[in-house]
């Protein structure tokens, strides 16, 4: 009885504790939303424009049909004319460049989404990429975010299409099983 109630015990004090950890993109890329304009302009002088929306984002980037890509975690930089998104390098102290698409240059533009998770899908000639916002915390997608930058591109005349499903990052390598039977 003595074990039971100290099992207890220690079981609801780990389940009361909770966890307290950074999200893994907030770790691992820097955002600070007021400072965000500047740098990003010093570190990319060839920016057009004003920026209408920045954040942080998850980038997934493949090819036209596929819903499968690499994932990045990144921030991201909207004019009117061109998306930039962002890696940062925490060695230089700058951001660097993942993907850079000219809104003229698109084919078509969808918005998918599951639950809580929103991705506006950027098809071009011969690449696709899926573009999702994330709160400036990290670790949650901000729905709302996500659909003013599929609005904002909508607006520049972009074919709007149905999306052929979320696009998502390669499935992890996982151990093979093989069971060996060995007879009497």
């Amino acid at each position: 009885m003595r074990n039971l109630c100290a099992s207890l015990l220690i079981g609801a004090t780990v389940l009361l504790s909770g966890c307290n950890t950074t999200p893994y993109d907030r770790a691992t890329i820097y955002y600070d939303r007021t400072q965000f304009t500047t740098q990003v302009s010093k570190d990319f002088p060839d920016i057009k424009g004003p920026i209408l929306q920045h954040g942080r984002c998850s980038l997934l980037i493949s090819t036209p049909g596929s819903t499968t890509g690499t994932y990045h975690f990144c921030t991201f930089a909207l004019t009117q004319d061109e998306l930039y998104v962002q890696g940062w390098d925490a060695t230089a102290l700058k951001y660097k460049e993942i993907l850079r698409v000219d809104l003229s240059t698109l084919s078509k533009v969808a918005l998918d989404s599951y639950f809580r998770t929103n991705q506006v899908q950027l098809i071009e000639q011969r690449r696709q990429s899926a573009l999702s916002v994330m709160i400036d915390d990290g670790g949650y997608h901000d729905t709302a975010a996500t659909e003013r930058v599929y609005e904002t591109i909508k607006k520049r005349g972009v074919t709007v299409v149905k999306s052929e499903g979320m696009m998502m990052p390669p499935a992890p390598p996982t151990p093979v099983v093989i069971p060996i039977v060995i007879s009497r």
